[in-house]
């Protein structure tokens, strides 16, 4: 399963694991980071692929979502 093309540009959301703050970054910048600094503990984050493949899909299961409501 690989990290979708479509979210490149889309500003993907995700927790520090250490204190849950909230971390915002491009598909297309998530896609190259191996660490993230946490803005909340200032710790040094280790994201690793299959926590990338889970951010991104459930990032395109909310955009699906959205879609569907829409349509309704």
């Amino acid at each position: 399963m690989g990290l979708a093309e479509d979210l490149s540009d889309v500003a993907l959301t995700f927790e520090c694991p250490d204190c849950s703050h909230p971390a915002v970054r491009k598909g297309s910048a998530l896609k190259t980071i191996a660490h993230f600094r946490c803005d909340g503990c200032n710790a040094k984050v280790r994201i690793t692929y299959p926590q990338k493949v889970a951010i991104f899909e459930k990032h395109k299961l909310l955009a699906a979502r959205a879609a569907l409501r829409l349509a309704s």
